[in-house]
């Protein structure tokens, strides 16, 4: 039946024309019910520069890139849905501005958005999401963030006592063993 349905796809796609297959993007981690991409990973790095956040959770040097997105994913999932950490949609289109702002133009704002298949729609949702995370650790962090060393101890203990209690598992690339040798 697999076989069935993988002969029909490769029928439709090419009647389609040009089709060709490639990758597209790649699920590194699933954290509880939360994808983490390595186009995610990728475009948090692209935005840690140009994002002025008040929180040093983007900001730490020699962070791990993918460690950071399952990081990011965990306390979005211990923030859930509640409002307390939910910005508001001017918030988001504010913080999105800004970063914005950045760019020389709005031409190369649209290229930069292009270059990683979004528009401002979706990229307000990357921004939202960023969001959430500072405000779950502003409320729940008894820490000062000005004071970058005592905050990191307090949101590494945090991380570390819920990490335990959070579905984490890394996908492997077909071939690829733990140490990510082929």
């Amino acid at each position: 039946m697999a076989q069935m349905r993988a002969l029909l796809l490769l029928l439709l796609l090419s009647l389609f024309g040009g089709a060709r297959a490639e990758v597209v993007d790649r699920v590194m981690y699933v954290v509880e019910d939360q994808l983490v991409l390595q186009s995610d990973v990728q475009l948090n790095a692209a935005i840690n520069p140009l994002d002025a956040s008040p929180s040093p959770f983007w900001s730490r040097p020699g962070a791990d890139p993918e460690q950071q997105m399952v990081d990011a994913a965990i306390l979005r999932h211990l923030a859930g849905n509640v409002a307390l950490y939910q910005p508001s949609d001017d918030e988001v289109r504010t913080r999105t501005e800004a970063i914005r702002a950045r760019f020389l133009d709005r031409a190369s704002w649209q290229v930069f958005l292009e270059g990683w298949g979004l528009d401002e729609r979706s990229f307000r949702s990357v921004i939202r999401r960023r969001m959430v995370v500072e405000r779950y650790l502003a409320r729940n962090l008894r820490a000062d963030p000005a004071d970058p060393e005592e905050w990191w101890a307090a949101t590494t203990a945090v991380l570390e006592e819920v990490r335990v209690r959070v579905r984490i598992r890394r996908v492997e690339l077909r071939g690829e063993t733990a140490t990510g040798e082929e």
